[in-house]
């Protein structure tokens, strides 16, 4: 079987952990399992084969889209691209879909959708399951996208929305849906590791910023005057505290440049720049954020690393997705709002660090309780593609025999 991955990547750490989780997931129910990857931007040839995985050839161009074309490939010429390590969409039985948060207005999206459009109709012609694992959805508002995501998402195999918002957006396009699920993040459930070379600060406070908290796309515009102040305000406080602030850079080169500007700012105040982190290996980065003493974090996989190892973890959120994320732990109080005081950032802090306070349990409870929920999402997964399976497992069912599921 070979499952297409998308929307994942190498460069940002939490859509690297997503495509772990994927495959460990896949290869404990079938072991023999191949997977394929699209080359992008961030995701680079030599990275598709480390994996391993095989090469996704992609025939679409901006508005031209003319994958259908590889199902009349003849065979010969497929078995040759296979032999050389490259798939067509023909030759693909699943595609399983973690573009996190990819489809919604809140981005230049309306291409996207035609094209998810198109590839939805043609998985279901063939009888072959496509899979929206949890990620953010919405709001939807352009007429032609709406039109499309109406027509083709009843025929995807199961859709996972990540948020109660998400699942609503969907349904004020759609309708109800008997394929549309509502699951939390399911990165939870890989570990991290801290490799021996690596060294934290007994009292270490990780800082994770996120450049689209000053980014145009943040509908919440008061954060472009007040991040950066709301940050420096808690490294003063934190080493005011005893702790070792440092910089984890979750999200590559686009959150290098808010960390430099954050260093430059401490150096102005004849402060002390902080150490920057950062590690290729997503599990590294997670095992860092868990074995840090303190968790202030602009990101979401980083929000997700700490709390579902019962951390009590300070966000920022620029979309609905870190609300209802905060809303799951039961612990919306941890999250910084842009017109917060300093004395209220200071108290936010106290409390995090406080293992008497109450949302330590709470946290700590909502942790192993949404564990349980993505152990049921994977069990959930497993009966409806192995529907769409022949009984060997070897293969996707024909066309008459899901046509019409």
């Amino acid at each position: 079987m070979i499952v297409e991955i998308k929307g994942v990547e190498f460069r940002n750490s939490g859509a690297h952990l997503m495509l772990l989780a994927i495959a460990d997931a896949l290869r404990k129910r079938w072991p023999a399992v191949q997977f394929a990857l699209c080359r992008n931007d961030n995701t680079s040839i030599e990275e598709i084969a480390s994996m391993p995985a095989l090469r996704k050839l992609n025939f679409r161009k901006n508005r031209l889209d003319l994958n259908a074309v590889s199902y009349r490939l003849p065979e010969i010429v497929r078995r040759r691209l296979r032999d050389a390590g490259w798939v067509t969409e023909a030759d693909v039985d699943m595609i399983v879909d973690a573009s996190g948060f990819s489809y919604s207005d809140q981005w230049p999206s309306k291409l996207r959708i035609r094209h998810l459009h198109n590839e939805l109709q043609r998985f279901a012609k063939y009888g072959k399951p496509y899979v929206f694992l949890p990620q953010a959805f919405g709001p939807f508002s352009d007429a032609d996208s709406c039109a499309n995501i109406a027509r083709s998402f009843p025929l995807a195999a199961m859709i996972c929305a990540r948020e109660i918002q998400s699942h609503i957006y969907i349904e004020e396009v759609t309708g109800a849906l008997p394929n549309l699920f509502q699951y939390g993040d399911f990165t939870n459930l890989m570990d991290g590791v801290i490799p021996e070379t690596t060294t934290l600060a007994t009292r270490a406070a990780c800082i994770v910023p996120n450049y689209n908290m000053m980014d145009a796309r943040n509908s919440n515009t008061a954060w472009l005057n007040t991040y950066e102040n709301l940050f420096l305000t808690a490294i003063d406080y934190y080493r005011e505290l005893g702790l070792t602030p440092f910089f984890l850079n979750q999200g590559g080169a686009p959150d290098n440049v808010v960390i430099t500007r954050l260093n430059r700012q401490l150096e102005k105040r004849a402060q002390r720049p902080l150490e920057v982190v950062q590690d290729n290996n997503p599990l590294i980065t997670k095992g860092i954020i868990g074995a840090s003493s303190a968790v202030l974090c602009s990101r979401y996989h980083g929000c997700i690393a700490a709390l579902s190892n019962g951390i009590a973890c300070i966000g920022t959120s620029w979309s609905h997705k870190y609300d209802a994320l905060y809303s799951q732990y039961d612990a919306s109080e941890l999250l910084l709002s842009p017109e917060m005081s300093v004395k209220e950032c200071r108290r936010i802090i106290d409390v995090s660090l406080d293992r008497n306070a109450p949302v330590q349990a709470r946290v700590a409870e909502q942790a192993m309780i949404q564990k349980d929920s993505t152990n049921a999402m994977w069990a959930k997964f497993y009966t409806i593609v192995s529907s769409y399976m022949t009984p060997s497992s070897s293969g996707s069912k024909t066309h008459s025999e899901h046509t019409n599921r």
